[in-house]
């Protein structure tokens, strides 16, 4: 717990595909009931992401703040530039040598290469744990912590990464 919190707002857009989307099993899977399972997230499609980040600390610096939030700004920018307007692509997606391939041949699709399959939950811990390393690197996380990240794929839904 802290005594301070700020949080700073970044939009990005994307595409994902969740490949191992599978409505008929696993976790809430029998809250569905009968039907058609239509596995829409299984295609590459797009959001309008919208990433809060909230940052915290018990003691303010000699300028009475937790952090500026230029700085938290300046943290992200590239990840956020690099990340905008890309296919964000699971390297352990079955379709990856293709896409990879179909990049590579014509240049047009950006591809954002991670190594875990593109959730909401998923991206919001690779935000959550990159801040954590840029602190550290700058020798801020003794003063100051990541409290949580929250990114929001559309306006009704949201995955939260933290000290919840």
């Amino acid at each position: 717990m802290v005594k301070w919190k700020v949080s700073k707002t970044f939009r990005f857009e994307a595409g994902h595909r969740v490949w191992k989307q599978d409505l008929s099993s696993g976790r809430g899977s029998a809250l569905t009931g009968e039907g058609k399972l239509q596995n829409k997230c299984l295609n590459l499609h797009g959001h309008s992401y919208v990433l809060e980040v909230v940052v915290g600390s018990n003691t303010l610096s000699e300028q009475d703040m937790v952090i500026d939030f230029y700085h938290i700004k300046s943290a992200l920018k590239d990840l956020i530039e690099e990340i905008d307007h890309s296919f964000i692509l699971d390297k352990n997606d079955p379709l990856y040598p293709h896409l990879k391939e179909l990049s590579d041949k014509f240049g047009s699709l950006k591809i954002f290469v991670v190594n875990f399959c593109p959730t909401a939950e998923a991206l919001a811990k690779f935000f959550y744990d990159f801040l954590v390393e840029k602190l550290k690197e700058a020798n801020l996380s003794e003063d100051i912590r990541v409290v949580k990240i929250i990114l929001w794929e559309t306006v009704t839904s949201k995955a939260e990464y933290g000290d919840l």
